[in-house]
């Protein structure tokens, strides 16, 4: 498997899981995102249930070099963006990380997401692998809103979703690591059955860009399959330019609470003058697509 700041073997599919990019221009991008997203449906409605499919270990370390120059890197010694998401979500980081002239740790979602949620919400954190699973619950501590599943969240979000109550809000993040061709149809037929029909369920999907062709086809998908969204592409390298890291990455929102595609919109800009990868170099786009 590959190292942190990796380097992938000849012809071997990139791997996206959370330990291998903490903090790159994609965590940079996502992060932004749920911090936008979450803060506005917890104001709403403060009691909402934060499901997570893929939670990862909850936070990592950051080696001297890595794909974190990237993202986080960029932004770590800024001064104020005057964005409310990039400042929100970069305070957020230096007060869970510490400070210092560089970050030696990066917050994953669980622990974004439990910084900015209120006492009365409730956290439900899927994560497969074992060991990440273990590091999680050492991460989330004796936090009584959170509960760390060791197991399958795709396969357990029927339940999951459902597990606050009929009608409970829930606030679903879904970040998988997305190495095999199949995820880009296995993963939204998991999403369509829970989405379509479900109002208090609002829904945040991360995906990586290499290409358009993939994206378009999982969005064509849900859109057949009656699932109402809207789609946010953050690209810092070109898609003509071939590279083992990401080009870009995306996000699907499904039920987003209003403001929030304007404030990512917003936020795209000011990221996108920090973390191209050549000055200009970056590119936003953002469409959306009604139900059935």
């Amino acid at each position: 498997m590959a190292a942190p700041g990796s380097r992938y073997a000849p012809g071997a599919a990139p791997d996206y899981s959370h330990r291998f990019h903490a903090g790159n221009v994609g965590d940079v991008w996502k992060h932004c995102v749920l911090l936008a997203w979450l803060g506005r449906i917890a104001a709403a409605r403060p009691a909402v249930r934060y499901v997570e499919t893929h939670a990862g270990e909850g936070e990592y370390a950051l080696a001297s070099t890595g794909e974190w120059t990237e993202g986080v890197g960029r932004l770590w010694t800024a001064d104020a963006t005057h964005d409310p998401a990039v400042d929100g979500w970069l305070a957020t980081c230096r007060r869970l990380a510490g400070g210092g002239p560089r970050p030696v740790r990066y917050p994953g979602s669980p622990r974004l997401a439990a910084a900015v949620l209120p006492a009365s919400a409730s956290l439900a954190l899927w994560e497969r692998d074992p060991t990440a699973a273990a590091r999680l619950r050492a991460c989330v501590g004796d936090d009584p809103r959170a509960v760390v599943h060791a197991g399958d969240g795709l396969a357990a979000l029927e339940g999951a979703v459902r597990g606050g109550g009929p009608g409970a809000p829930v606030a679903l993040l879904v970040d998988p690591p997305w190495t095999e061709k199949a995820d880009w149809t296995r993963v939204p037929d998991a999403l369509v059955p829970v989405l379509r029909d479900a109002p208090h369920v609002h829904a945040l999907l991360w995906y990586p860009v290499k290409s358009l062709t993939r994206p378009n086809a999982m969005t064509a998908r849900l859109a057949r399959a009656g699932v109402a969204g809207t789609i946010a592409e953050f690209v810092t390298t070109p898609l003509d330019e071939r590279r083992h890291r990401l080009n870009g990455s995306g996000v699907l929102l499904v039920r987003p609470p209003a403001g929030v595609p304007a404030a990512i919109a917003a936020a795209a800009p000011v990221l996108g003058e920090r973390c191209a990868t050549r000055a200009g170099a970056w590119s936003f786009r953002m469409v959306s697509w009604p139900g059935a």
